[in-house]
């Protein structure tokens, strides 16, 4: 019984980050102007894989999301996520290298963070679920 719980909780907690995760792929296709769906295709088209690398690098440094779950939430290879992130440093620090990045993420962060339904609105919320989670486990 207690295990099915937990399964049940793990899976909800899951879900919902999905969610998350998708709005987030659902405004930066958006912004972007691709069809949607491409991010989660293996195309490897400009403006496909700039805004594959953005919404790669919002959940990962914005939101805080495991390099390891956020692979499994992208269906992308945990390396590409390394990638990302070291990338979104290079270019962050020194807007000329590549300014279509950079306003790209502006767009998806500016859109996502100001939308109410948001949940993940800092790094925070995030550990403030695994506390939640872990908490439920020990009663």
């Amino acid at each position: 019984m207690l295990q099915t719980l937990e399964k049940k909780f793990k899976r909800r907690k899951y879900n919902m980050i999905k969610k998350e995760v998708n709005k987030i792929k659902y405004i930066a296709e958006e912004i972007i102007d691709i069809p949607f769906g491409s991010i989660d295709s293996k195309k490897r088209h400009r403006n496909i894989s700039l805004a594959r690398q953005v919404v790669g690098a919002f959940i990962v440094c914005e939101l805080g999301i495991d390099i390891a779950k956020a692979s499994e939430l992208m269906n992308r290879d945990r390396t590409s996520f390394y990638f990302y992130k070291r990338k979104h440093q290079e270019y962050m620090s020194d807007c000329r290298i590549y300014p279509e990045y950079n306003q790209l993420f502006e767009l998806v962060y500016k859109r996502y963070m100001n939308d109410d339904e948001s949940i993940f609105k800092s790094k925070d919320t995030i550990s403030w679920f695994e506390q939640l989670e872990k908490i439920k486990q020990e009663q």
